[in-house]
C-alpha cells in the first residue's frame, strides 16, 4: 500500500521537476535575450528597490509561478475555488491550524494574495523558521498548493466521518440479541478508522518527504538558473566593456591621426609662408642692390661731368690768361690741383 502510493507520487514529482526545468530554461532565455514580461519585470523592479539581483530573483519566481499555473479552464477554476471554500469551512468548523495560518491568509485566497503575503513575510524578516519556510515553499507554488489543498481536505473529511467513541456506542445500545454483533461491528469500524487515519498519516508523511525532496531539487534548479543568468549577465557586461574599450581605442586612434594631419598641414603652411617671406626678402635685397648700383653709376656720371666741366673751365682760364699775355697765371692754372 505505502509503496504503491509513493511510486506514482514520486514519478509525478520527477515529471513536474522536468517541466520546472523547462520553465526555468525558458525564463533564462527571456532574461538572456532581454525579452522579459514587461509587467512582471516592472513589478519585480519596483519591489526590489532597483537592486538588479533581487529584481532577477523576483522575476524568476513570479514568472515561474505564472508558467506553472498555466491557463486553467473556467470549470477547473470554479472547481478549485469550491474546493478551497470547502477547505476554509472545514478548517473553521474543526478549529484546525494549517499552513495558511502560518502565513496569515484564509484557505480560499487567490494565488496573487498568497504571493503578496509571502512577499510581506520575506520583507519583514530575513531569517525564517523551518515551518514558515515550508509554508512559503508549499503555498508559493500554485501546483504544489493545489496538491496540498486536496490532501488537506481529504484528511479533514476523513476526520469528520470518524466513527463515534465506544462510550457513546455503549450508551446507545439496547438490550437486543444484536447488541454483541453491534459491539463487534463498532470495534471493527473503530479499528478500520484508526487504520485509515494511520494510513492517511503515513501517506501525508511520505508525501511530505517527497515534497521536501522536490523543494530541494526545485531550489537547486532555481539557484542554478540564477547562477547561469548571472554568468550570462557578467559575460554580456564583459563584452560590453570590451566593446566600449575598443571604441575608445578607435576614437583615440582617429583623434591622433587627425592631430597628426593637422600638424602636418600647419607645418606645410608655415614652410610655404617662410619660403614666400624668404623669396620676398631676396627680391627686396636684389632691388636694393640694383638701386645701389644705379646710385653709384649716377654718382660716377655726375663726378665725371663735374670733372669735365672743371677741366673745360680751367682750360678756358688758361687760354684767357695766355690771351692777356699773363703766362705766369696760365702756368699757375696748369699746375693747380683740383
Amino acid at each position: 500500500m505505502r509503496f504503491g502510493y509513493i511510486a506514482p507520487t514520486f514519478l509525478q514529482g520527477i515529471h513536474r521537476i522536468v517541466n520546472d526545468q523547462d520553465h526555468y530554461r525558458r525564463i533564462a532565455e527571456e532574461i538572456d535575450s532581454g525579452r522579459q514580461d514587461s509587467s512582471v519585470w516592472a513589478r519585480a523592479l519596483a519591489e526590489s528597490g532597483g537592486d538588479a539581483d533581487k529584481t532577477k530573483a523576483l522575476y524568476i519566481r513570479r514568472r515561474f509561478a505564472a508558467l506553472t499555473a498555466g491557463k486553467p479552464t473556467e470549470a477547473a477554476d470554479s472547481e478549485l475555488g469550491r474546493l478551497r471554500a470547502e477547505l476554509r469551512r472545514q478548517l473553521a468548523a474543526q478549529r484546525k491550524q494549517s499552513l495558511y495560518s502560518v502565513i496569515g491568509v484564509p484557505a480560499d485566497s487567490s494565488d496573487a494574495a498568497i504571493a503578496e503575503a509571502i512577499d510581506r513575510i520575506k520583507a519583514k524578516s530575513a531569517s525564517l523558521d523551518a515551518e514558515t519556510r515550508y509554508a512559503l515553499e508549499a503555498l508559493g507554488d500554485p501546483a504544489a498548493r493545489e496538491q496540498f489543498d486536496r490532501r488537506l481536505l481529504e484528511q479533514l473529511s476523513v476526520r469528520k466521518t470518524t466513527p463515534m467513541p465506544a462510550a457513546q456506542l455503549a450508551a446507545n445500545e439496547t438490550a437486543t440479541p444484536l447488541s454483541s454483533a453491534l459491539k463487534v461491528l463498532a470495534g471493527v469500524v473503530l479499528v478500520l478508522g484508526i487504520g485509515y487515519l494511520g494510513l492517511g498519516f503515513t501517506k501525508e508523511k511520505s508525501a511530505h518527504e517527497v515534497r521536501i525532496k522536490e523543494i530541494e531539487l526545485h531550489k537547486n534548479v532555481v539557484e542554478r538558473s540564477v547562477e547561469i543568468a548571472d554568468r550570462v549577465v557578467d559575460n554580456q557586461k564583459t563584452a560590453i566593456e570590451a566593446s566600449s574599450a575598443l571604441r575608445e581605442q578607435n576614437a583615440a586612434a582617429r583623434e591622433s591621426a587627425q592631430l597628426d594631419a593637422r600638424m602636418r598641414e600647419d607645418k606645410r603652411r608655415l614652410d610655404q609662408a617662410y619660403r614666400q617671406e624668404e623669396y620676398a626678402a631676396q627680391q627686396e635685397q636684389r632691388q636694393q642692390q640694383a638701386e645701389q648700383r644705379r646710385l653709384q653709376m649716377e654718382a660716377r656720371r655726375k663726378a665725371a661731368e663735374t670733372e669735365a666741366q672743371t677741366r673745360a673751365i680751367r682750360r678756358q682760364a688758361i687760354q684767357d690768361a695766355m690771351a692777356r699775355g699773363n703766362f705766369n697765371e696760365a702756368e699757375r692754372l696748369r699746375n693747380q690741383q683740383y
